[in-house]
């Protein structure tokens, strides 16, 4: 799609224009100045002769972190100082503001009141449409974990588990007992030769749940299986993570029998190895679709005759990536090439074992799994529904109803909060909807940071996966110091346009608990291409700082947290006015428990994490008492401001701010259409939306371009837009790079 496609419903000066400065009505004034003006009995009019920003200083502070409220003009305390009125009010200089100690910040002088002939506004001002919703009161509810392991008598050895398997799990491994899923599948699929679908909560244990039987019937066969025995068993996955992550979960169970070997196959990594590693024997391969149907084209020794269980891991992932098509033509190759012999392997199923597994079960998830799956048996344990599923009872989710122009601070706020460990790391993850936006996220909280790249990266090869003219790779960061947060905080990136060696080794450092790393906060900027089955410890706060895409993006995202019964927080941010019915409509159905969901005013995160006190001061060495309390929204407004001038002083970081503002309109405007009633595209304030990206103006990709349209009728830019977004919506999986 074109950058400069989409047309919004707003014009952008081209500063050709001039603006006629008007003298603000009677009692125009913003209600500090009016209660300054009374106290000193001079009235509230606008021609009383007392200069704003004087009588502002002579006024005494008594409230605490009031925000700056517009006039019955429109405009904001800070605009009017900025740009001047007519009248007895002339503009203040910088110099006076300073003197002042109302501002922490100046600006130089321009037309337009910035710096760079920019536009300057306030963040704190009122909302054409506040938040409505009544923030939840303090109560300290605490449920039972939904998805712990039992506390009952179940052990892996009573559900008909080997001896030294049971063993390793729980000695080696640390697994005390089975989890509810755990339960319920292991036992069918070692007697069974049934097919399923698997529905559980995140963080249940499904990986365990299919790999377990799977390892004890191979274990089991009377004639030892080697490597050399054949590929019995074929788990797919939609994302590369997820792929290593239950390789890796194999390595570790079968440390306790060394003759079955496991492997992997996915996109970004040398085909060449992986023939290598085929051609050596495998017996559980994982892949991700699209490499796995690539080998069995083209790897002559990849023999899948002997495959006895297909598996679908995060099912509605793979459908929803439009995998269905090449998920049909790998079940089509393995049962042409099909040769079991029941004979031969008499503790192995006599026909292919087909499992879809999925914490949601969607209809068409259901559809797709039919035409895979004979007569399947539903194996669901989420509170005995099908149709509903719920998050972890123990996880606490916060609902954040911000205005637009404060996301930003308000995130960095957030991340600001997270409290630190003195023995272990803290770790965030926040969900943003595309690439672009994690990129520029990730410049802004690492500015000034200290970078780490990536090493020992190995070359790239050609399409044939041969050695042959191999290109160097340049250095990739894989994290940073993050001085915009604190100096305790490392930020991470991870999305889909990253090469695959960056993505393993971003992971790898991100779930590291070195001794070194004690008393740190990592954060992980991230699309949702990390949003389903990885196992992570230690996740603080999961923060959705962009919504969701449907509900169940939703609870895959929170997944991350609160998994196998430990306590878990997640944060989501809305905005205000149609999304706010977001709550109502469809978080309180998935999150159905008493004081599970909780609306937290943003007002007070900023005030946790930008109230300090200031400094001594050096004529008598104390410190104002009222300082912490009443200056936390000047820390946040000069916090932002030091990324607006930040991207005004580097071109390469405010193109990437408006290629993120971009893409995020058009990932907006993605929604499927049962949500669009909370997520309309069109009722976007798309200049205090830019705000929160570090624009002082709505970038003008956002228009059509110059003589676009010239000796052409002129489409309608509404129509235009809808029309656009249709078409992003169809190439969703490949414009956002998941």
């Amino acid at each position: 799609m074109d950058d400069d496609g989409l047309i919004m419903n707003f014009a952008i000066p081209d500063g050709t224009q001039t603006f006629k400065k008007t003298a603000p009505k009677a009692g125009g004034l913003s209600w500090r100045e009016r209660r300054a003006k009374f106290k000193l009995g001079e009235g509230a009019g606008p021609k009383s002769g007392v200069n704003s920003i004087a009588v502002a200083k002579r006024a005494p502070r008594e409230n605490k972190g009031n925000f700056n409220k517009p006039n019955r003009d429109g405009q904001s305390k800070d605009k009017q100082n900025s740009e001047g009125s007519s009248g007895s009010q002339k503009r203040s200089h910088p110099e006076e503001l300073a003197e002042s100690k109302k501002l922490k910040f100046t600006e130089k002088s321009g037309e337009k009141g910035g710096i760079n002939n920019t536009y300057v506004s306030s963040l704190f001002t009122a909302q054409t449409k506040g938040p409505t919703l009544e923030e939840t009161t303090a109560e300290s509810v605490s449920h039972q974990p939904s998805n712990a392991p039992l506390k009952d008598d179940s052990t892996f050895e009573g559900l008909g588990l080997t001896e030294k398997l049971s063993q390793h799990l729980t000695s080696s491994m640390k697994y005390v007992a089975p989890t509810k899923v755990q339960r319920a599948v292991i036992s069918k699929m070692i007697d069974s030769q049934q097919d399923y679908f698997v529905k559980a909560q995140t963080g249940s244990g499904k990986t365990l749940a299919f790999v377990l039987p799977i390892i004890h019937r191979l274990m089991t066969e009377p004639d030892l299986i080697t490597r050399l025995s054949g590929l019995f068993a074929v788990i797919l996955t939609p994302t590369r993570e997820l792929a290593v992550q239950i390789h890796a979960v194999l390595e570790s169970i079968l440390r306790c029998h060394h003759h079955i070997v496991p492997g992997v196959v996915v996109g970004g990594e040398k085909k060449k190895s992986e023939k290598a590693r085929i051609r050596k024997g495998v017996n559980i391969l994982v892949a991700t679709p699209g490499r796995l149907a690539d080998h069995l084209e083209n790897t002559t020794s990849l023999d899948v005759s002997q495959v006895r269980w297909l598996v679908l891991d995060e099912g509605d992932r793979l459908v929803e990536l439009g995998f269905q098509e090449t998920i049909t033509k790998i079940t089509d190759h393995l049962s042409q090439h099909s040769r079991i012999n029941s004979n031969k392997w008499i503790e192995l199923p006599p026909r292919r074992v087909n499992i879809l597994c999925s914490a949601t079960m969607p209809d068409d998830v259901k559809q797709f799994g039919s035409t895979i799956l004979e007569k399947p048996e539903m194996i669901s344990i989420d509170r005995g529904s099908e149709i509903n599923a719920t998050a972890p009872d123990q996880l606490v989710l916060k609902v954040l109803t911000v205005p637009p122009k404060l996301r930003l601070v308000t995130l960095a706020a957030c991340l600001k909060n997270v409290p630190l460990h003195s023995e272990e790391v803290s770790r965030s993850i926040v969900f943003l909807s595309c690439a672009n936006s994690v990129d520029y996220h990730f410049d802004v909280f690492a500015h000034g940071g200290k970078t780490t790249l990536l090493k020992d990266v190995e070359e790239n090869e050609d399409e044939e996966g041969d050695e042959k003219n191999k290109k160097p790779t340049k250095p990739e960061i894989v994290y940073s110091t993050a001085p915009q947060i604190n100096s305790n905080s490392v930020v991470f990136r991870l999305h889909g346009s990253l090469s695959q060696q960056l993505r393993s080794a971003t992971i790898l450092a991100f779930i590291s608990n070195a001794a070194a790393n004690s008393n740190k906060h990592f954060v992980l900027l991230c699309t949702d291409v990390a949003s389903r089955g990885l196992d992570m410890p230690n996740i603080s706060n999961v923060v959705e700082y962009d919504p969701p895409f449907t509900v169940d993006d939703h609870l895959h995202r929170i997944g991350r947290s609160a998994r196998l019964g430990k306590a878990g927080e997640a944060t989501i941010f809305l905005l205000p006015g149609e999304e706010e019915g977001y709550v109502d409509g469809k978080l309180r159905v998935v999150h159905p428990k008493k004081g599970s969901l909780r609306i937290v005013k943003y007002e007070t995160i900023l005030e946790n994490a930008f109230s300090q006190e200031d400094a001594p001061d050096n004529k008598t060495g104390k410190k104002d008492p009222k300082a912490k309390a009443g200056k936390w929204d000047m820390h946040a407004t000069t916090w932002h401001l030091e990324v607006e001038r930040w991207l005004l002083e580097n071109t390469a970081a405010l193109e990437k701010a408006s290629n993120a503002f971009v893409s995020h309109v058009r990932a907006y405007a993605t929604h499927i259409g049962l949500e669009k009633m909370y997520f309309n595209v069109k009722t976007l304030h798309l200049g205090h939306l830019a705000k929160a990206f570090g624009l002082r103006e709505t970038p003008k990709k956002l228009g059509s371009k110059s003589g676009e349209n010239e000796g052409k009728k002129k489409e309608d830019p509404r129509k235009k837009m809808l029309r656009l977004a249709r078409l992003a919506e169809k190439s969703k999986a490949s414009e956002f790079n998941y």
